[in-house]
C-alpha cells in the first residue's frame, strides 16, 4: 500500500520557502491558490488531500513522486485477523489459588 513521506514533503517545502525567503503570507500572495492553512498543515507534517499536496508540488517545483512511499507490505483484512485468532491454542483454564482457597484448605485439616 502507498502512503505519502509527510515528514520529506514537510521537509521539502519549508526547504523551499526557506530558499526563496518567503514567509506563508508571502507564498500566498504570490500564489493565491495556496492558503495559510495548507502551508501550515503541509509544514507541520499534517494530511493534506491529494489535489492540495499536487498543488503545492507544482508551486514549489516538487516532484510529487519523490515523497510517495512503497510498502510491500500485504495489506491486512479483519477476516485474515479473525482467522488467525481462531487457529491459536488456548491454555486451559486451571483452578487458581486464592486467599480464600488457602483458608478453606486450612479449616478442612484442622
Amino acid at each position: 500500500m502507498a502512503e505519502i513521506d509527510r515528514t520529506a514533503f514537510a521537509s521539502a517545502v519549508r526547504e523551499q520557502l526557506s530558499a526563496r525567503g518567503l514567509s506563508f503570507g508571502d507564498a500566498v500572495a504570490g500564489w493565491p491558490e495556496l492558503d495559510k492553512a495548507m502551508l501550515s498543515r503541509a509544514c507541520t507534517e499534517k494530511r493534506l488531500s491529494a489535489a492540495n499536496l499536487l498543488l503545492v508540488c507544482a508551486v514549489f517545483e516538487l516532484d510529487p513522486y519523490r515523497f510517495l512511499k512503497r510498502d510491500k507490505g500485504r495489506r491486512v483484512h479483519l477476516r485474515d485477523i479473525a482467522k488467525s485468532l481462531s487457529e491459536q491454542a488456548v491454555t486451559q483454564g486451571d483452578k487458581r489459588e486464592t486467599r480464600s482457597t488457602r483458608q478453606a484448605r486450612k479449616v478442612r485439616r484442622a
